[in-house]
């Protein structure tokens, strides 16, 4: 054997020594990704079974949100209801209210008219009597004018002026 064949044997070797490390790095690789494709199956599987749980109680709560929301709902027809129903109630008070003023403003203007009227049948009444005493006293001064003169015309009588001219 000469050097030639020797180096080539010795290639060999190392060749058939790194075809095995290969083969056996490759094997080796191999299995670990056999391993992380199991993995990643189980792991898949347990997210999607997370995922599905997630799931079911995200649909569980809107399925109670929709209970609420259901309740929510007619909470608010309810109260939409009674509102109306007060509204009603309010306005048919107001207008019994406003009729009720309507009238008691008719009666105060009647009351009103009626006893301008009896102030105008007084004041009437009171300038009718004032004439009259008016008139009474303007008699009465006439009278008192006449006696005053009925009087002066008898004291300037003649035989009135002897008597007193004697009784002095």
């Amino acid at each position: 054997m000469s050097v030639k064949d020797k180096i080539i044997l010795l290639l060999m070797i190392l060749l058939l020594v790194g075809g095995v490390y290969v083969y056996y790095t490759y094997t080796l690789v191999m299995d670990r990704m056999d391993l992380m494709d199991k993995q990643q199956y189980t792991h898949i599987d347990q997210v999607n079974k997370e995922f599905r749980d997630g799931l079911n109680k995200l649909e569980l709560q809107f399925v109670g949100r929709g209970k609420h929301l259901q309740t929510a709902q007619m909470n608010i027809v309810t109260n939409t209801n009674l509102i109306n129903n007060v509204n009603e109630e309010l306005n048919s008070k107001i207008e019994d209210v406003s009729y009720d003023l309507d009238e008691a403003v008719r009666e105060i203007n009647n009351d009103i008219a009626s006893a301008n009227r009896d102030l105008g049948d007084l004041r009437a009444d009171v300038d009718s009597e004032r004439r009259r005493n008016t008139r009474r006293l303007t008699d009465i001064e006439q009278s008192i004018t006449n006696v005053k003169n009925s009087v002066n015309e008898i004291d300037n009588l003649s035989i009135i002026q002897k008597a007193r001219e004697k009784d002095k």
